[in-house]
């Protein structure tokens, strides 16, 4: 069940300070639009000649000024305009977007309510407060939007006052909503120096135009959500569990103990069944006559591990990312259990929040790497073409969380090493003999723009910044043969390995920041599938020692993101491992 947003209630504080300034604006209206009105006309008269009339057109500044204090035929639209004027005229700085987006708008509008009218709130009126009174629905918290009272009676008139406080009451709620809805409830940066998503916020004047205009003003609003599909699965997926919650069965876990496979008898075997979904094997009583064999015994054992189960497992362990080998060892354990305090609901609803980070179009075709699956896609039309392992960085030197554009290819790459890795790791050996270090690993030394000897350096932490090594193109370039560009200030990048090995670990963060792709040059074809001038026969005609660069004539979107949980292709929720912790502490900035 949807939590209910707070409303201004009959005594409540809020409503009585907001009655108080109604009351306030009500005396000024009462007596000083007369006053004002005839200060304002003699000033003019007196400075203009006695048979000349005032060009009003001529004094904007005036003409408004006489416009204001002018009372409007709508009582409640003059409401709007006594509280929108008061509040500006008290305001010591005028940097609230949201407010002067909202003094633009009920402005233009001759300070006509939006969604209420003499009787009370419009239906779509009511079909916002609706929406955002639901906002759990979509991964938001209703409490975080004050929401006006909206039942008007004999003893709580729907008075002009008291419905243009509603009116405005309703209009910051929404414009919080979709600030919200679009682009999160906290700078991501906040979690990670490492995150460096930039989301967009919708512009809010653009946000109460698009209200206006709807027939149905809530579909509007709740469009300001993430339209991406893994975020509408995950939505989907949460009123699932909110729905059953009351009368959910305990998550399965399979306990721990030795690896089960096929053909093993283990008396854990009937719980991975019902994990997997997978029916107890029938008992079949025998005939006389039918003769039995090994392949189909008249009394299956439900404690053995058979072929049915045995095809569920791969099945698990490849949609999982994980080696399909049939084998429940400890890691496909950990991925059948989840963690052991998991909450699904608290993790659907901070994975929600980071899909707001994205950017609202991935591209009709785009590449998509997430950390946690290990995993990079190659996605066009809504739909994924290729799909290949990654190797990405340690939680020491974490894969950054950002989108940019792939703009070209590197064929026979230099690796030019980081100082960072120079200095921590390199130094050292480096410092033992230097000639035998970089000649044995095929590096080189650089000063001023000349490769130089290395036995001419002084090997200090201090010099490492002022040279720079680079290692040649070759087979054992820790970068491989091909690397994939989308320059960052991250300086991470996608590329081929050496380190073939490491793509058949199911845990696969080695790196340092840059991600490793497994079977390049098929992820070359991917990208490269409509452009007629380039693909991976062509590209490996290349390999040799000089570093050649291919221009994409159309740039790629790249999106490095970290999704910890999500719905998988048979509409199963997966829970991953939060290698960097990031999860962690999306979910406790929400207080989930």
């Amino acid at each position: 069940m949807a939590r209910s947003a707070p409303v201004l209630e009959n005594g409540s504080d809020n409503r009585r300070r907001a009655l108080k300034m109604a009351d306030g604006r009500s005396q000024m209206k009462r007596h000083g639009h007369l006053g004002l009105l005839a200060m304002t006309v003699a000033t003019v008269a007196l400075a203009s000649p006695a048979a000349a009339v005032p060009d009003l057109g001529a004094m904007p500044h005036l003409a408004r000024t006489l416009a204001y204090h002018i009372p409007l035929a709508d009582p409640i639209a003059e409401e709007i305009r006594l509280d929108i004027t008061q509040e500006e005229l008290s305001r010591k700085t005028a940097d609230d977007t949201a407010f002067r987006a909202l003094a633009k708008f009920y402005e233009e509008r001759n300070w006509a309510p939006a969604w209420t009218d003499k009787n009370g709130f419009t239906a779509g009126g009511m079909t916002l407060i609706e929406a955002i009174a639901n906002a759990d629905e979509d991964g938001l918290d209703p409490s975080a939007y004050i929401l006006p009272q909206t039942r008007f009676t004999a003893a709580h008139k729907a008075e002009p006052r008291i419905l243009a406080v509603a009116e405005l009451t309703l209009v910051r709620a929404a414009l919080a909503y979709a600030h919200d809805a679009q682009g999160g409830r906290f700078k991501p940066k906040s979690i990670s120096g490492y995150i460096n998503a930039e989301p967009t916020f919708p512009e809010p004047l653009s946000v109460l135009e698009a209200l206006a205009r709807a027939p149905r003003p809530a579909n509007v609003l709740v469009a300001y959500n993430p339209p991406h599909m893994g975020s509408r699965k995950l939505k989907e997926k949460l009123a699932e569990l909110r729905a059953t919650e009351a009368v959910a069965e305990k998550p399965i876990r399979v306990p721990a103990g030795a690896a089960m496979r096929l053909g093993i008898s283990d008396k854990r075997v009937p719980l991975l069944r019902k994990r997997l979904s997978v029916p107890t094997p029938t008992t079949r009583v025998a005939a006389a006559e039918t003769v039995q064999t090994d392949a189909a015994p008249a009394n299956p054992d439900p404690l053995v591990f058979d072929e049915a189960l045995d095809t569920a497992v791969r099945e698990f362990q490849k949609t999982a990312g994980l080696s399909p080998d049939g084998i429940v060892g400890p890691n496909t354990l950990r991925h059948l259990n989840g963690p052991a305090d998991a909450n699904p609901v608290a993790d659907i609803v901070a994975n929600m929040e980071r899909w707001r980070w994205l950017p609202r179009k991935l591209g009709r075709f785009h590449v998509h790497v997430n950390i946690p699956e290990y995993l990079v896609r190659v996605n066009k039309n809504g739909r994924t073409v290729h799909q290949t392992r990654v190797v990405v960085g340690k939680p020491t030197n974490q894969t950054p969380i950002f989108s940019d554009e792939m703009e070209h290819i590197v064929v026979n790459p230099y690796w030019n090493v980081p100082v960072s890795i120079a200095r921590k790791e390199m130094l050292p050996g480096i410092q033992a003999n230097p000639g035998s270090y970089f000649a044995r690993r095929g590096y080189e030394v650089v000063y001023n723009g000349r490769v130089i000897d290395p036995t001419a350096v002084a090997w200090t932490p201090e010099n490492v910044r002022k040279v720079r090594i680079r290692q040649r193109p070759g087979a054992r370039n820790a970068l491989g043969r091909i690397k994939f560009m989308f320059p960052n200030r991250h300086s991470v990048y996608l590329h081929d390995t050496p380190s073939k090995s490491l793509f058949q670990r199911d845990a696969r963060a080695f790196s340092h920041g840059c991600v490793r792709v497994n079977n390049p040059l098929d992820f070359a074809d991917a990208i490269l599938a409509d452009n007629a001038d380039w693909n991976s026969t062509r590209i490996k005609k290349l390999f040799g020692r000089s570093e050649r660069r291919i221009d994409l004539p159309r740039h790629i979107p790249v999106h490095i993101t970290y999704f910890t949980t999500l719905v998988d292709q048979n509409g199963e929720l997966r829970t991953l491992r939060d290698i960097y912790g990031h999860n962690a502490r999306v979910k406790a900035k929400l207080g989930l």
